[in-house]
């Protein structure tokens, strides 16, 4: 039998290493630096919710003659490219906006996805999922400043347990 190559390797460990050390650097830089690290979020929800915007009206375009009531789903997609196009270019006011948009955003998409629940596999997990999502998002909405320190917070911690966990795994 040939030699088998695993992933624990040593010619692969070093990019695990990498990514675990980035991960560990960049969740104590957003510890050590909140405003600058909201800052940062505020373009990679931007990003992810121009995805999702686009994605929302990929699906859309597929299901308007299927589903009569398809409507939201265009106007979520179109309200998700609305806000990534703030978030990620009004950068004076995007910091006190990001937890009131992301809020807002929270609670729509909820919202539609509640409405297409029955287009998914599990549509009692989908609704129940969304109900979730639409009470996180009244909580975010009604404490923005809790809301965007506890981000902050809760990322900065999962991205250095994650490098620790990464680096663990290689030794």
């Amino acid at each position: 039998m040939d030699e088998v190559k695993y992933i624990n390797q040593p010619k692969y460990r070093w990019i695990a290493g990498i990514a675990g050390l980035s991960a560990i650097i960049l969740g104590v830089w957003m510890w050590r630096t909140p405003v600058k690290a909201v800052i940062a979020m505020t373009w990679i929800f931007g990003l992810v919710m121009l995805v999702t915007g686009i994605g929302s009206i990929i699906v859309w375009h597929d299901v308007k003659q299927v589903m009569p009531r398809s409507t939201g789903l265009l106007l979520n997609g179109i309200l998700n490219i609305v806000i990534a196009a703030i978030m990620m270019f009004s950068h004076t006011s995007s910091f006190l906006m990001l937890a009131t948009l992301f809020a807002v955003w929270f609670i729509v998409d909820s919202c539609t996805w509640f409405s297409f629940s029955e287009l998914s596999v599990h549509p009692i997990l989908a609704k129940v999922f969304s109900i979730i999502g639409i009470i996180l998002g009244v909580v975010l909405l009604f404490s923005p400043m809790l809301s965007l320190s506890t981000l902050v917070v809760c990322v900065s911690v999962t991205l250095i347990i994650y490098g620790f966990v990464v680096i663990i795994k290689i030794i």
